[in-house]
């Protein structure tokens, strides 16, 4: 594991530490509280059902072996990876029903194995038409995109709003080498194993394409996977086999009816580019602990002491 799309899971993995802080670290299908039929209910209703593209056919499913393990064995030589990005975010419920809330662009950098930046440049947000003009996109005075920084060990955020700097304290099996198993693993380059034992994935590429990309669609099979989105697209450049897009769809989603979702575009990719220079100056110091801006606050969050479950409530027959 020694590629990464960096930052962009330090978000999912500050949301999963500060749920299990505000909801307790014991699962909740083994909460004593719970009288056994409620939880064996509980546990019926809360059960992943797989997608309805199941059962694949054996060479559908020999094909995407072999498309995870070459982009494992691919992204394992990485050692350094930087690129631009822009985004799209769609917001059924606070955003405009036809087309996109806010669209930003920023910059994604990362050293293997641990050390990361993701950080938002620009944001335009959505203005509606009003009876003098159009509807247009513009930046709103005071409105900062996310900014984090990952130093392997812990993951610090830029609050502008509450002008406050948080440190979230990683836990240890989230640090190092294992920060793969943070709930977007496409993220940090391709374990195939992790990624079939987490998601149930098809590739769906269109034919238009089919010459220059690879389309993969993954469903979760886990809750904990599952509680943070429905379903991701990533879109592989086969000339560098580095992800160029990635759509993470809402758990609202529903085609044709809520549109929620986040578009990545990956621009400007390069990996093992770092000189002697760069490593020793300026490329690592985009990983450094962060220092307070005048004014500020800041919050130092501890880790967890432990992780909720993993496994999958039901799994359902491996693809065919």
């Amino acid at each position: 594991m020694k590629y990464c799309l960096t930052i962009l899971v330090a978000l999912a993995l500050v949301q999963s530490v500060e749920a299990q802080q505000q909801t307790g670290t014991v699962p909740a299908t083994t909460q004593p509280q719970t009288p056994p039929s409620q939880g064996i209910r509980q546990q019926a209703s809360q059960r992943i059902q797989p997608p309805s593209f199941l059962p694949l056919s054996e060479k559908h499913q020999e094909y995407v072996q072999r498309v995870l393990l070459y982009w494992q064995n691919h992204t394992e030589k990485i050692d350094h990876y930087r690129s631009d990005f822009e985004r799209w975010q769609f917001d059924t419920v606070y955003g405009p029903r036809n087309t996109f809330k806010t669209f930003s662009t920023g910059k994604i950098r990362f050293a293997n194995p641990d050390k990361g930046l993701f950080q938002v440049d620009k944001v335009l947000t959505y203005q509606p038409a009003t009876a003098q003009a159009k509807a247009t996109y513009k930046e709103i005075p005071g409105t900062h995109g996310e900014h984090w920084v990952c130093d392997g060990k812990s993951v610090f955020e830029y609050d502008y709003l509450n002008e406050r700097l948080t440190q979230q304290v990683l836990p240890a099996e989230l640090q190092g080498k294992n920060i793969i198993n943070g709930p977007l693993p496409f993220l940090f380059g391709c374990n195939a194993q992790d990624i079939t034992n987490r998601f149930w994935v098809r590739t769906i590429t269109p034919q238009e394409v089919v010459q220059s990309e690879i389309w993969l669609e993954a469903y979760p099979k886990t809750m904990h996977d599952a509680a943070n989105y429905q379903k991701v697209h990533i879109i592989i450049n086969r000339e560098d086999f580095l992800p160029k897009g990635m759509v993470i769809f809402d758990r609202s989603y529903e085609k044709g009816k809520n549109h929620s979702r986040t578009v990545f575009k990956f621009k400007d990719r390069e990996i093992n580019f770092a000189t002697t220079l760069e490593k020793l100056n300026p490329f690592y110091r985009n990983f450094y602990e962060p220092a307070l801006p005048s004014g500020w606050k800041k919050v130092v969050n501890a880790a967890p002491t432990t992780q909720p479950s993993r496994q999958a409530t039901n799994p359902g027959q491996p693809p065919r």
